[in-house]
């Protein structure tokens, strides 16, 4: 019997606590948190659309009522306790799952800090605070017709695209792209560290584009010759391509060489700092130098085509040198033993020289009058020549040649020294050099 009553007291006493237990989920799960977000717009909400925070739904919105100003005044109730109570500094905006959607809006907010003062129940988030959805039409609006037809020529362009089998490629395109998109998240945000710089930044930007903004049509051409020079460059995709696969070794090669001219720069700097004072000089002759420069370009170019000639002529001179070095050689062992010959010979080169130049120049005699100049010939006869009469001339030639015999012809064989061959005005021939001494007489010149 009393084993009985425990099970019963047992039994009933669990199920008082499983009530209490169903009874504090249930009144915990019935707890909200309601807050009101002012909005310029409402962004085609409605009541039941959800509220979120970080894509998580954490509440619904109750109502969507006008205000005395025209503005809608959302309720929005709260049903996660971790998030209540919000922080003031707390952002409410309306968004949509896609642009081309009127359905589905919904409220996402994007909590303050825990350090800010929390918002009580009932509180409201005013505009500031809170931003409106941007219609997709809202959007197209401001675009002129121009704009709007040559967006919607890309559209059409990027739908043939990935109607001709290019997804894949587009693909590829966006899995390259995210390394850009990441380093441009990452630019952006350091953009955004520094509020007040990117402020000004954007000020600054709101001037350049008023100053822009008058000279619609120089942008407008600059952006046209922009689009042709990027189609003329898209023909060249393959050119482009390779100059691009080129650039890193070219790249590598100009770093190194800007290094050398690094060193060669500071190498320099003495050998600047020391022509410093001739700069002035120098300007001047390469101001003058520039002309000489333009003009010598005639020469220089048919100085450039004689060049294969003169290194072909080049290329034989190693030849050459071996057959004439041993031909110098033997001129040179040759010429050696005709020193003294030459030397004799030396002193009558004059007598040569004026005989042939008088010769061949008219001149046929030292001698002139007031005629002018005239030769003397004479002929020595024998003695007995006009008593034998011609019976000399039937002698043998050499008689009569032979003057030592005292018949036929004779002939004299001077032996004149250097210029002794006329007689000078001035009596200074013969001349009686060292070498010629004993070799002939100076007594001998030719009679007047």
């Amino acid at each position: 019997m009393r084993s009985a009553t425990t099970t019963r007291a047992v039994t009933l006493a669990a199920l008082v606590l499983a009530v209490v237990v169903i009874a504090v989920i249930a009144l915990r799960g019935t707890t909200s948190y309601k807050l009101h977000a002012v909005f310029q717009d409402a962004g085609q909400l409605v009541k039941g659309d959800r509220v979120s925070v970080g894509g998580v739904t954490v509440g619904t919105i109750k109502s969507v009522e006008l205000d005395d100003s025209n503005r809608a005044v959302v309720t929005m109730d709260i049903t996660d306790d971790d998030l209540a109570p919000l922080h003031s500094g707390t952002v409410a905006t309306i968004r949509s799952p896609s642009l081309s959607t009127q359905a589905g809006r919904f409220v996402s907010l994007a909590p303050g800090p825990n350090s800010n003062p929390a918002l009580a129940e009932g509180s409201t988030i005013d505009t500031d605070h809170t931003e409106d959805i941007v219609e997709l039409d809202e959007l197209f609006n401001t675009l002129d017709y121009q704009t709007r037809s040559s967006l919607q020529s890309i559209v059409h362009g990027m739908g043939d695209q990935f109607a001709d089998g290019g997804a894949r490629e587009a693909n590829r395109t966006l899995q390259l792209l995210n390394p850009a998109l990441a380093q441009t998240h990452r630019l952006t945000g350091e953009l955004t560290r520094d509020q007040s710089a990117f402020e000004r930044f954007i000020v600054d930007s709101a001037g350049v584009v008023s100053a822009i903004a008058p000279r619609a049509d120089n942008v407008q051409h600059g952006i046209s010759s922009a689009a042709a020079l990027t189609g003329k460059l898209a023909q060249q995709d393959r050119t482009i391509g390779d100059l691009l696969q080129r650039a890193p070794g070219v790249l590598g090669q100009a770093r190194q060489t800007m290094r050398d001219v690094d060193g060669a720069l500071q190498a320099s700097r003495p050998a600047l700092r020391a022509a410093r004072p001739v700069a002035p000089r120098a300007g001047a002759v390469l101001r003058r130098l520039a002309p000489v420069a333009r003009h010598a370009r005639p020469a220089v170019r048919d100085l450039a085509a004689l060049l294969p000639d003169a290194e072909t002529a080049l290329r034989g001179l190693p030849g050459l040198e071996k057959i004439a070095t041993p031909a110098f050689k033997s001129t040179t062992s040759t010429l050696r033993p005709t020193a003294p010959i030459v030397a004799e010979a030396r002193p009558y080169v004059p007598d040569v020289v004026a005989g042939l130049m008088n010769g061949f120049g008219g001149n046929v005699g030292g001698y002139y009058d007031a005629n002018g100049r005239y030769a003397r010939i004479g002929f020595e006869l024998p003695p007995d020549f006009l008593v034998q009469g011609g019976q000399a001339l039937g002698q043998p030639l050499s008689q009569l040649l032979n003057g030592a015999q005292g018949n036929g012809f004779f002939v004299k064989k001077p032996n004149y020294c250097p210029g002794g061959s006329t007689i000078p005005v001035d009596g200074s021939a013969p001349w009686m050099p060292s070498e010629v001494k004993g070799h002939c007489d100076p007594a001998e010149t030719p009679k007047p």
